[in-house]
């Protein structure tokens, strides 16, 4: 049985009655989704119900997300009380909406839905290197990306940043230079400085790519 008619089948043992909503139900799902070459799914982060549909026996309810219709969408998820269908597409990337499709429970009461919205992006990973030579310091920095057409991670090539600075046992970190990585997604700059400093390197935010910061590194 595919997913559609097991969602009709449910909807048919368990019929809504009631004209006037009887409450709310709400699905809690997290509000980003990080897409990784190991994403397994964190069970912190499956969805669940609240509001007053869960205080009123069973409780059936779907809600979809990433497409114009059920049909078409990239996430998926069906209770009968607890999960019994949940469907994703981890090609999928962008900002969407839960969409409510039904909610009912075994005495006939319907529910309103909320619609929660979920940011779907690739990870990103950045590693940083110092070295020192007199007053000359050298700040190495790397980062790669996940490539979901591909299943691996790849160079972050083209992606800018910048490296920041903190006085030691300092907290706040100031800008020392803007850059765009190479095409295997480094960039080195070397500076004067006798103070000894931490560095690290922030990476920007992309539409399709969560941003990152790597370690820090004294010098």
């Amino acid at each position: 049985m595919n997913r559609q008619a097991m969602i009709r089948n449910i909807a048919r043992i368990h019929p809504a009655t009631s004209g006037t909503p009887y409450g709310t139900c709400k699905l809690v799902v997290p509000s980003t989704i990080r897409l990784t070459s190991d994403f397994e799914g964190d069970p912190s982060d499956m969805p669940s119900l609240t509001g007053g549909c869960v205080l009123h026996g069973v409780v059936t309810a779907s809600w979809y997300a990433g497409g114009d219709n059920v049909s078409d969408a990239a996430y998926t998820v069906l209770f009968d009380t607890d999960i019994i269908d949940e469907s994703e597409n981890l090609d999928y990337v962008g900002v969407m909406t839960w969409k409510g499709r039904f909610a009912f429970d075994d005495q006939g009461h319907t529910y309103t839905q909320n619609a929660p919205v979920t940011t779907v992006k690739v990870g990103s990973w950045a590693g940083l290197q110092t070295s020192r030579s007199g007053s000359k310091v050298t700040i190495n920095t790397r980062a790669v990306r996940y490539a979901y057409s591909l299943d691996m991670n790849i160079p972050w090539a083209s992606e800018t940043g910048v490296i920041q600075y903190r006085a030691k046992g300092g907290s706040t970190w100031t800008d020392l230079k803007a850059f765009t990585t190479n095409s295997a997604g480094a960039t080195s700059y070397s500076y004067t400085s006798s103070a000894t400093r931490d560095y690290r390197a922030v990476y920007t935010e992309q539409p399709y790519i969560f941003g990152t910061t790597s370690p820090t590194s004294q010098r």
